[in-house]
């Protein structure tokens, strides 16, 4: 099972079950009644040209089943079958480290699997904007499952191990040969007990892979969804956190000098916000949960693997990094509020300098008018307005008043400034006194026997 990138939008229309790709037996009730939430069946395809990486075994053909999850990430199921005589552990393990660390050289047809399929989303008219985005590439986090046939179960359910130490065969296949099998230790290999019976099934996992003996397909197949969910789990919480950061550096980066630009920074930091929300409750912590299959099998296998895997801690530690952009968010949105304050404060002083300037200006020469226009001898018809030597008490008494008002508002500006209500003597020595006979009471409370 392999998470690819870029995600991909297929039409809801065109989106079935997966448990019609995979035979899910009396689990298939669960998987439908869980449609939206589990992957659902993009393509299933049985192909014949199949070349797997050096070193891999040689395989006639694979099922190759692509799905997607409710946040549109696109997931790859590969099910090959290895040849009984190259069924040993060693081979296993040569072809579990290829297809892992050299995926990119799986070739369908002479054609990368990940170009197959782009092929394949374009030949069937699967995606709305296939022209718009990039290409599909294999993401780093990978699960494998093991099903081994019958004389390799055979041996591995025979083998005894005491304690809680895992048999050669296990280790070489669980950890994909990288490591020492003989030194008797579990090396970080899980085995669910609930899972395991002697001599008849047996489940062993790691981070990347799982061994599971003895059980039926429809089993075997509820094992690789519960697995499928804890890959896209982390996969997610990988892409969360590189968009938080994302997000925290867009803040960091952003020349904000004008409130419009501040409102549309606040508008992309929300955008970025709600996404990484419902990227966790939709990736992430829909497949924490084990009750999508609530099966004791399955949620057991799901259980452990979530464990290993140290899902609950990303989980955690990805929720505050997302809180994080939170605070950051609602730093902007106060600031931007702030401003906006600001400005309309700023705004609405101008308005009301400029009202009480006109007033002042337009008074006195309405005064003065008035008084020019009046029909009577203090008014010389013969003389401007503008003779100030004779008509100086006139503009005297129109604009004393108002100058005086103008420095009166001045002297009463300077004298304005905020006071805090202090308390007086008599408030202070009350409240220390009663902090006094507080303190007194808890200590002799506190000195009583059996204090």
């Amino acid at each position: 099972m392999y998470h690819l990138t870029p995600q991909v939008h297929v039409p809801d229309d065109r989106l079935r079950p997966l448990s019609e790709a995979l035979g899910l037996g009396r689990f298939t009730a669960h998987v439908e009644a869980a449609g939206l939430l589990l992957p659902r069946l993009v393509l299933h395809e049985r192909v014949r040209e199949i070349t797997l990486p050096p070193n891999a075994a040689r395989v006639d053909g694979a099922d190759i089943t692509l799905a997607v999850t409710p946040r549109q990430d696109p997931l790859l199921f590969v099910d090959v079958e290895v040849p009984d005589e190259a069924g040993d552990s060693d081979t296993i393990a040569e072809t579990l480290y290829a297809t892992w660390q050299d995926r990119s050289a799986i070739r369908v047809g002479g054609v990368p699997l990940t170009a197959w399929l782009d092929e394949r989303l374009r030949a069937y008219g699967l995606t709305d904007r296939t022209a718009d985005r990039p290409p599909l590439a294999f993401g780093r986090n990978v699960h494998q499952s093991v099903f081994p046939g019958a004389a390799l179960a055979g041996r591995l359910l025979a083998a005894h191990v005491p304690g809680d130490a895992v048999g050669q065969d296990v280790v070489t296949i669980v950890l994909r040969g990288t490591l020492d099998s003989g030194t008797g230790a579990t090396l970080g290999i899980r085995r669910p007990e609930t899972l395991n019976n002697a001599g008849q099934t047996m489940v062993a996992h790691g981070r990347g892979v799982s061994l599971i003996v003895g059980y039926a397909p429809p089993v075997e197949n509820a094992f690789g969804l519960a697995a499928a969910g804890i890959l896209t789990a982390v996969a997610a919480v990988h892409r969360i956190r590189r968009q938080a950061f994302a997000a925290l550096e867009l803040d960091r980066a952003a020349a904000v000098e004008t409130t419009d630009a501040a409102r549309a920074l606040v508008a992309q930091l929300s955008h970025r916000l709600n996404d990484l929300q419902l990227d966790l409750s939709f990736s992430v912590e829909v497949y924490a949960d084990t009750i999508l299959v609530p099966e004791l099998l399955v949620e057991s296998f799901h259980a452990s693997l979530r464990d290993v895997s140290s899902l609950a801690d990303a989980l955690a530690n990805t929720s505050r990094i997302v809180e994080r952009v939170n605070a950051v968010l609602a730093t902007r949105r106060v600031g931007l509020e702030t401003a906006a304050q600001q400005y309309a404060e700023d705004r609405d002083r101008v308005l009301a300098a400029v009202i009480a300037a006109g007033s002042l200006l337009a008074l006195p020469p309405a005064l003065l008018l008035a008084y020019f226009g009046v029909n009577s001898s203090d008014v010389d018809p013969s003389r401007s307005i503008l003779d100030f030597q004779h008509y100086g008490v006139a503009y005297a008494i129109a604009w004393s008043p108002f100058l005086l008002l103008i420095l009166v508002g001045l002297l009463a500006r300077r004298r304005i400034s905020l006071r805090l209500p202090a308390p007086d003597a008599a408030t202070s020595e009350r409240r220390t006194r009663r902090f006094r006979r507080s303190l007194r009471s808890w200590l002799g409370r506190s000195r009583r026997p059996g204090r």
